[in-house]
């Protein structure tokens, strides 16, 4: 955080416009065809902007849930070239929050999320590079706030993600007062579409130069 006794107070209604990066020429046509611009947009990325990107969510998203009041932070372990959570993990439980993540049902598409102390409890999923949580699953209404990965923003905020549909199943079951926040690259926020109505729109996105709302 950038203070652990004094946080910065942030309010999502004060929060800057997302800018959106010029993307691909010629734009993607197709879910799939943006998902794999995407991907290698992402994989291109220099290791010390990566570094800057986790260090600026731990500070960004840690200073907003302490401005919200937030108890429960739900949050994702990374995977591949996904922003790195764990700075925001520590943040988080410097600032006596408790943590939540993400645990996949049988069907391979339902979300759970799940209470843990940290990265470091979290267990790998049989046959699976995913890492997650062990114990009773949280009922949603329990998260404050959640930060999802994504692919991709646009202007309105509106989610990319890898195609399972697992977020937008469960932002619908949040309380309406929860905060969803995509983590994303800058050169991911772009106008990607079309967008689908049950596509998640975020309430905030992080990228490496901080919070921004949508346009």
């Amino acid at each position: 955080m950038s203070d652990a006794a004094t946080p910065r107070v942030v309010a999502l209604s004060a929060l800057p416009a997302v800018t959106l990066a010029p993307g691909p020429t010629p734009a993607p046509v197709t879910k799939a065809a943006w998902r794999s611009w995407a991907r290698n947009a992402r994989r291109a990325l220099p290791a010390p902007l990566r570094k800057r990107h986790a260090d600026t969510l731990a500070t960004a998203v840690a200073d907003l849930a302490t401005s919200l009041g937030a108890r429960t932070v739900g949050l994702y372990h990374p995977l591949g070239a996904e922003v790195d959570t764990r700075p925001l993990a520590n943040a988080l439980l410097v600032a006596g929050l408790q943590l939540a993540y993400p645990r996949l049902q049988r069907d391979n598409v339902t979300l759970d999320f799940v209470a843990c102390a940290g990265p470091s409890a979290l267990q790998q999923r049989p046959r699976s590079r995913l890492m997650e949580p062990a114990g009773p699953p949280l009922a949603p209404e329990a998260l404050d706030l959640v930060v999802a990965p994504a692919l991709a923003v646009d202007a309105a905020l509106a989610r990319l993600g890898q195609g399972g549909g697992s977020y937008d199943r469960f932002a619908p079951l949040l309380r309406a007062d929860a905060v969803v926040v995509a983590a994303v690259a800058s050169a991911c926020c772009v106008a990607w579409g079309p967008a689908a109505g049950h596509d998640v729109r975020a309430h905030a996105v992080c990228t490496e130069r901080g919070l921004a709302a949508p346009c």
